[in-house]
């Protein structure tokens, strides 16, 4: 029986308490592979012609992947934390040493699901005229927010599924990605919705995050990514166990029945 998402997000504080620090730090460190692997598109290969653009994107795509590893590393790294096991910022090397192979061709396919989701998007972007009076102006801003809705709404329906496949991996390291993704797709049947509520409840506070120049992203979004990592743990059955939750040699960290009640 699963739980509720105030239960995974109360979950989530008590594993980070007294350990902000270090996942605050492997989630820059992730971020920072995907920023200089953007700038290096862009330095490469400057320029707005179909080329330049093709090949940029393939650069991407293939630095993307090696993002992937390093954000599964990650995940290795919340999993630990909040099993209350020994952790540090050195487990985003993780898979580099274990099979990084499989977490290769399943963020190869996710990657390839994500492209195509983004194609209305790109398409008007970059291939449709902007035109030059106010009015076309106008109408082709509403066309590419409209794309954006689109190619966000497609992006939910290909790649959700697949949302537990690097946790799959870092758990098992005999699982293949293909595997993984298969299994994935299986333990998502009937928890979508659960996944995507627990996403939207986070939206209030990303807005929030916006008045403080984006600072506030340095907390909440660890956050986000251990309450992902407890709804991960829920759905493998492991808060059914009675000595489930993050603990310490005295105590555990908090009363579990009385998740339900706190936000």
């Amino acid at each position: 029986m699963s739980r509720s998402r105030k239960y995974w997000k109360r979950y989530a504080k008590d594993s980070l308490n007294g350990n902000w620090g270090v996942s605050m730090a492997g989630m820059l460190a992730v971020a920072a592979v995907s920023f200089i692997g953007s700038i290096m598109s862009v330095e490469l290969f400057p320029g707005n012609t179909i080329f330049s653009l093709a090949l940029g994107q393939i650069f991407s795509f293939i630095f993307s992947l090696i993002a992937i590893v390093f954000r599964t590393g990650y995940n290795y790294m919340l999993l630990n934390e909040a099993r209350g096991k020994e952790f540090s910022l050195g487990n985003i090397l993780y898979l580099f040493h274990n099979q990084p192979d499989r977490v290769l061709i399943a963020g190869f396919v996710v990657s390839i699901l994500d492209m195509i989701a983004q194609i209305p998007f790109y398409y008007v972007v970059y291939m449709t005229d902007q035109g030059s009076t106010l009015e076309q102006q106008v109408a082709w801003v509403q066309m590419t927010m409209a794309m954006f809705v689109l190619s966000l709404v497609l992006n939910v329906i290909f790649t959700v599924p697949f949302v537990l496949t690097f946790y799959l991996l870092t758990d098992d390291p005999e699982m293949g990605g293909m595997e993984a993704l298969k299994t994935s797709a299986r333990l998502m049947k009937g928890n979508i919705l659960k996944y995507w509520l627990m996403m939207l409840s986070f939206v209030p506070l990303l807005i929030l995050s916006v008045f403080t120049m984006y600072i506030g992203l340095l907390w909440l979004l660890p956050y986000m990514y251990m309450t992902e990592t407890a709804f991960y743990m829920d759905i493998m059955g492991e808060f059914n166990e009675e000595s489930a939750g993050p603990q310490t040699e005295e105590t555990e960290f908090c009363n579990y029945d009385d998740y339900n009640s706190e936000a």
